[in-house]
C-alpha cells in the first residue's frame, strides 16, 4: 500500500508517513514533519520556531487486530508569552495518556456501554489508561457543555451497587436545548452536591427559579442554600408512590381483618388495586370490581387514590388547596389510618406540591432519567459479559492482557 495513501487515511495535518515496521505484536508508523513552524501548547499561538525535539510514541487505533503506535518528532517551542513549552499537536489530546484523539474518542464511546477492564482487553490498553482517558474526555465534554438559559433543575437519586450506596442525578427538565442530564455525583448528602454547584457556577445558580426533587431533606437544603430565591417542586411520582404504599397497607389490613373466605379475593391483587383503572385490561377490571365489593374500606381507599391525581391539574394554588382540604375531609370519619398518615405527610410538604401550580415543569423527565440510568447499569453489565466472551473467542489473536 503506497505511503501517500496511508498518509491521507491517517488524516494528520503537517505529517507524512515515511516508514512501517512491526515490533513484537505492534505496528509502528513513523511520521515525518512537512511543516517546520509550530503552535504553542499553552496559549495556542501559531508560527513559532522550534527550540529542540525528541521522538515521541503514542497509541493509535488498531491496524486490523494489531495495536498501532505512531512515532514522530515532537518539538519544544519558544513562545514570547509562555517561554519554552511543548508544542500543540492537532491529533493529540491536550492532556492525558499518550494516545491519539481518534483512539481517545473510541475509548470514550466504548466506556459508555461496558467496563474499563473490557475496553482495555479489547484495545490492548491498561485499565488505568482507559480510566484516565474516560475521565479526561468526560471532563472535556462537561467543560464545553453550554449551560446558559437553564432556570429549572431536577434532583433524583439512584441506588448504585449493594448496600446504602447512591448516586444523585441532576438534570434540566426543560431549557433552551430541551431536557438534558447535567451531572452525576456520588452520594446523596448535602455535602456530596457541592462539586455540582462549583461546576454549575454561582451566577447561573442565581438564575434558577425552580427545582424538582423528592422529599429527601438534603436536596432541599442544598438547593435553597445556593438558590435562596428558588422554589421547590416535589416530584409527583414520589408523592403518588407514598399514596400507593398507603393503599396497599389498607389492603393488607383488610386481608388480615377479613381473612377466611375472602382471602382468595384480597391476596395477590396488589397490582390490580394500585394500577390506574384506565390502564387495566377487561379481565383485570372485573377482578378489581370483585375485590372492591368485598371491602367498603378498600373501596373508599381506591376512590381516594384515583381522585388524588387531580391535585396536579390545577393552575391556581387556591383551588388546589380547596381540593386537598376536601380530599382530607373525606378521611375524617374513616378508619383508613395509612391514608391519614399519608395526608399528614403531604400537609408538611404541601407548599412544594402546590408550587407546581406556578410552574408546570415536565415532571416525567426526572423519573425517566432515573429509569434510564438503571437500565444503563443493567445493560452495561450485560454488554461487559458479551464483550468478554467475544474477546475469549479471539484467543488466537494474542491480544495483550490489561496489565501490559
Amino acid at each position: 500500500m503506497p505511503y501517500e495513501l496511508i498518509t491521507r487515511l491517517l488524516g494528520f495535518p503537517d505529517f507524512r508517513l515515511v516508514n512501517i515496521e512491526t515490533e513484537e505484536r505492534s505496528v509502528v508508523l513513523t511520521l515525518e514533519r512537512e511543516k517546520m513552524t509550530f503552535r504553542c501548547g499553552s496559549c495556542g499561538k501559531e508560527g513559532l520556531p522550534g527550540y529542540d525535539h525528541k521522538i515521541q510514541e503514542v497509541r493509535h487505533l488498531l491496524w486490523w487486530q494489531h495495536p498501532t503506535v505512531i512515532r514522530f518528532p515532537r518539538y519544544r517551542v519558544f513562545c514570547p508569552t509562555c517561554g519554552v513549552v511543548t508544542e500543540e499537536v492537532e491529533f493529540l489530546p491536550v492532556r492525558g495518556p499518550r494516545v491519539t484523539r481518534p483512539l481517545a474518542h473510541l475509548v470514550y464511546e466504548l466506556c459508555k456501554i461496558t467496563t474499563h477492564k473490557a475496553v482495555g482487553l479489547l484495545l490492548g490498553l491498561h485499565r488505568g489508561t482507559v480510566k484516565a482517558i474516560d475521565c479526561a474526555m468526560m471532563e472535556k465534554v462537561q467543560t464545553e457543555r453550554p449551560l446558559d438559559g437553564i432556570d429549572v433543575l431536577g434532583f433524583d437519586e439512584i441506588a448504585a451497587g449493594k448496600g446504602q450506596s447512591y448516586w444523585t442525578l441532576i438534570c434540566a427538565p426543560e431549557g433552551p436545548r430541551g431536557p438534558e442530564l447535567l451531572h452525576i455525583v456520588e452520594g446523596r448528602k448535602e455535602k456530596d452536591l457541592t462539586p455540582f454547584w462549583s461546576w454549575f457556577g454561582k451566577e447561573r445558580a442565581q438564575k434558577v427559579t425552580h427545582a424538582v426533587m423528592d422529599m429527601w431533606p438534603a436536596f432541599r437544603k442544598s438547593f435553597l442554600a445556593h438558590c435562596p430565591k428558588g422554589k421547590v417542586i416535589y416530584d409527583k411520582f414520589h408523592v403518588i408512590r407514598h399514596l400507593l404504599e398507603a393503599v396497599n397497607e389498607v389492603r393488607k389490613q383488610e386481608l388480615k381483618r377479613l381473612g377466611g373466605a375472602f382471602k382468595g379475593l384480597l391476596s395477590g391483587k396488589k397490582f390490580v388495586l394500585l394500577a390506574r383503572r384506565s390502564n387495566l385490561k377487561p379481565e383485570a377490571k372485573k377482578a378489581l370490581s370483585e375485590l372492591l365489593l368485598v371491602s367498603p374500606r378498600l373501596l373508599k381507599a381506591y376512590v381516594l387514590k384515583e381522585s388524588f391525581d387531580h391535585l396536579w391539574d390545577f393552575t391556581s394554588r387556591t383551588w388546589a388547596m380547596k381540593f386537598f382540604r376536601k380530599w382530607v375531609g373525606a378521611l375524617k370519619w374513616s378508619r383508613l389510618t395509612p391514608l391519614k398518615k399519608f395526608a399528614a405527610m403531604v400537609e408538611e410538604h404541601l407548599d412544594g406540591i402546590l408550587s407546581y401550580c406556578d410552574r408546570k415543569v415536565p415532571l416525567g423527565y426526572v423519573e425517566s432519567t432515573n429509569q434510564k440510568a438503571k437500565n444503563v447499569i443493567v445493560r452495561r453489565e450485560k454488554a461487559r459479559q458479551e464483550l468478554l466472551s467475544v474477546i475469549d473467542s479471539y484467543g488466537a489473536v494474542n491480544l495483550p492482557s490489561s496489565g501490559e
